[in-house]
């Protein structure tokens, strides 16, 4: 009886671990099941999210998802890459020399929550801000439905291109 009890009391204890944690966890290995895009989809994710229980102290925190490392499987080859969650950030570069007054050029990227969609943001302009000069932006958004299937979805669009969407969705191996 002790042991049934202990045993309830850890379910209890991990399911509210669980459900506390911010965001979604997407971690595991993903099959292609369905997209619009033709050979440039992954066929597969191999998806890694670490969960922060503890702050930088060492003590108890409210447990949060840091990073996201995702090995994209295509035709051949494979492409992996690892992004901090909750980070913003960029690069901006100027010019004052002669004949280059008023150039530069910046780069942006993002990975945050919107609700339990997992959105990564990157970009690239010429001009003085995001969307300025020549500019190219990339927005994939990731969610769970409720089958527990990945739906990934890919809009591109750019200051030479007209918005492009691809959307795919993934079932768990």
């Amino acid at each position: 009886m002790r042991t049934s009890l202990s045993a309830i009391a850890l379910s209890v204890l991990v399911g509210g671990f669980v459900q506390a944690q911010e965001g979604v966890d997407f971690s595991g290995r993903w099959i292609l099941e369905s997209s619009s895009a033709s050979t440039e989809t992954p066929r597969a994710l191999s998806v890694r999210q670490s969960l922060a229980t503890t702050n930088v102290r060492g003590e108890a925190m409210k447990p949060f998802f840091k990073d996201i490392t995702i090995e994209r499987e295509v035709e051949g080859s494979t492409r992996a890459e690892a992004h901090q969650i909750g980070v913003a950030g960029g690069v901006v570069e100027g010019t004052s020399g002669s004949g280059t007054l008023g150039r530069s050029w910046g780069r942006h990227e993002a990975v945050e929550w919107d609700a339990k969609t997992l959105v990564f943001v990157s970009g690239s302009y010429t001009g003085e801000r995001p969307e300025a000069g020549v500019w190219s932006e990339r927005r994939e958004e990731w969610s769970l439905d409720a089958g527990g299937r990945l739906h990934v979805t890919i809009t591109t669009r750019g200051s030479s291109d007209a918005p492009r969407t691809v959307a795919a969705v993934y079932q768990r191996e």
